[in-house]
C-alpha cells in the first residue's frame, strides 16, 4: 500500500501545490463539535450541582453571598449588583487641544 502523503510530494520532498489527499471532514462539518473543554470548569460545575444537605452547593453559596451583603459587605453587594445590572461604564474625558503645556516656576528668593 502506498502512503497518500508520499503520493502528494514532489521529487524535492516538498508537498505539491493544492490539497490532493482530501479532507477528513465534509464542508461545514467541524472536527471538534463540542469545542475545547476546560477541566476545571467541568469539575466546578459538577461539584456545585452536588447536594449539601437538602440544597445544592451553589444555592448554599448564593445564600451566603446575600447574607454577607445584608450585613454590609460592600464587595458582596458590588458582586451581586454587577451580576444583575452589569458593570458600570468607566468614562474618560479626552481633549484634542493642541495648546502647549504651561509650566510655572516659583522661586523662593
Amino acid at each position: 500500500m502506498v502512503d497518500k502523503q508520499t503520493d502528494n510530494k514532489r521529487k524535492d520532498g516538498k508537498f505539491k501545490k493544492g490539497n490532493k489527499i482530501g479532507n477528513r471532514w465534509k464542508k461545514g462539518e467541524s472536527g471538534n463539535p463540542d469545542g475545547r473543554r476546560n477541566a476545571y470548569t467541568d469539575l466546578i460545575k459538577d461539584f456545585s450541582f452536588k447536594k449539601s444537605g437538602d440544597r445544592e452547593r451553589r444555592e448554599v453559596i448564593v445564600a451566603k453571598l446575600f447574607s454577607l451583603a445584608e450585613r454590609g459587605d460592600l464587595r458582596a453587594m458590588q458582586f451581586i449588583i454587577e451580576r444583575l445590572e452589569g458593570k458600570a461604564l468607566e468614562r474618560q474625558e479626552r481633549t484634542n487641544k493642541s495648546e502647549p503645556i504651561q509650566v510655572m516656576v516659583i522661586d523662593d528668593d
